[in-house]
């Protein structure tokens, strides 16, 4: 700590994921505290960091598992949180919340927050499995508490026996970070930004368009929604629009798979705003496997996008099939054609379900409502650390 200044870090495995609280790590700074965060090197931790408050720390982390990498890691986390003395620390995502969680334990620092995104566990076969199971224990050993980013993903972890009832929370409705939903409100009534987008793609401006959003990755189900597009684009003439970047092997795959299935197809690559992409979009998809709390999802509920979706873990905490848009079961091709030529050839269902979604998302999940629930959450803890000295 630097005078009576609370400390407190955040660490995640790469640079991306510091999106996961921008805005807090800003604010928690303007409220008297020395914020620290830790990830691989990245732009995003260099920008972070030019504000007033806040530092950022490079700590390089092997994605996969890697034994000497991982050995290495952990010494460096050991002798930053030695250096650092933070009172909190609060790490995510499998590699950091592992090794972070381990230095933060030995270091003894007071309080040790978890932060549970997803399960990739899910999804996983085999030894493969058998590790990330053996991990996600880990972590959640050495944290004092886990907390989960929504609901359903709490009781898979229980499901999993992975953390005692007691020790796992959700922060009010869930989300690391919510969304700016004026913002995203805004972006959808621009009818100049919707007809630039269209022309930009090279999509005719009465076509209508599917859009997906995320990682490209087996995980986000890509396989079959290169099916479902093929049946859709047999009965309409709807594009599909695929913004995200390749993130591993399967995801190369599935990139191959939705070029060769889906005969109307433009692909993005990352982006820094999406916001344009849901202005363009008539029906947002994503036929995920799993998720932890799709923010993704949000953003189209912001937007009003109508939402097809699968009944997977953190999905299921957003969309409710019939009322805030249209649910099928996991990798089921079929059903999820059958939900996206529903959603584009009725609208006024489409509209209605997109308005009780945008109600939803404004009620609950607003950027100021989230950021307000990490806040007082972390102050108490300010408080009790207080109380403790």
């Amino acid at each position: 700590m630097t005078g009576d200044r609370p400390s407190i870090l955040f660490g995640v495995t790469i640079d991306y994921q510091m999106r996961y609280h921008e805005g807090l790590y800003q604010r928690l700074a303007d409220d008297g505290w020395d914020v620290h965060l830790v990830s691989g090197a990245g732009p995003i931790g260099e920008a972070l960091a030019q504000y007033p408050g806040v530092s950022a720390h490079v700590l390089p982390m092997a994605r996969a598992p890697h034994p000497i990498a991982d050995l290495r890691a952990l010494c460096r986390w050991w002798w930053l949180l030695k250096r650092l003395r933070p009172r909190v620390v609060v790490v995510g995502t499998p590699k950091a919340g592992l090794l972070g969680g381990i230095a933060a334990a030995m270091r003894r620092v007071p309080v040790r927050l978890y932060e549970l995104h997803g399960l990739r566990l899910e999804s996983a076969r085999g030894p493969l499995r058998v590790l990330l199971r053996m991990m996600e224990r880990v972590s959640g050993a050495t944290a004092t508490q886990v907390v989960a980013v929504g609901p359903s993903l709490r009781e898979r972890a229980l499901a999993e026996r992975l953390v005692p009832a007691e020790k796992i929370v959700v922060l009010g409705a869930g989300s690391p970070n919510g969304v700016d939903v004026r913002q995203f409100g805004d972006a959808r009534h621009d009818a100049t930004a919707r007809s630039t987008m269209r022309e930009h793609l090279g999509i005719p401006a009465s076509a209508q368009i599917v859009v997906f959003m995320g990682r490209l990755t087996a995980d986000k189900g890509l396989a079959a929604l290169a099916e479902a597009m093929a049946v859709v684009q047999q009965h309409s003439h709807a594009w599909l629009v695929i913004v995200g970047g390749i993130d591993d092997a399967s995801g190369v795959e599935g990139e191959r798979l939705l070029r060769e299935a889906v005969a109307r197809l433009v692909v993005v690559g990352e982006v820094a705003d999406v916001r344009p992409y849901l202005a363009a979009a008539d029906v947002f998809c994503l036929p995920s496997r799993r998720e932890g709390m799709p923010t993704v999802v949000l953003e189209a509920f912001a937007a009003r996008v109508p939402v097809v979706a699968t009944r997977a873990t953190g999905i299921v905490d957003l969309v409710t099939d019939g009322k805030t848009g249209w649910l099928v079961p996991v990798d089921n091709a079929p059903a999820l054609a059958r939900a996206l030529r529903q959603a584009l050839d009725d609208r006024e269902t489409a509209r209605r379900m997109a308005d009780a979604a945008a109600a939803l998302v404004s009620e609950r999940f607003d950027r100021e409502i989230v950021q307000r629930t990490w806040i007082s959450t972390l102050e108490q803890i300010r408080q009790q650390s207080r109380g403790s000295r």
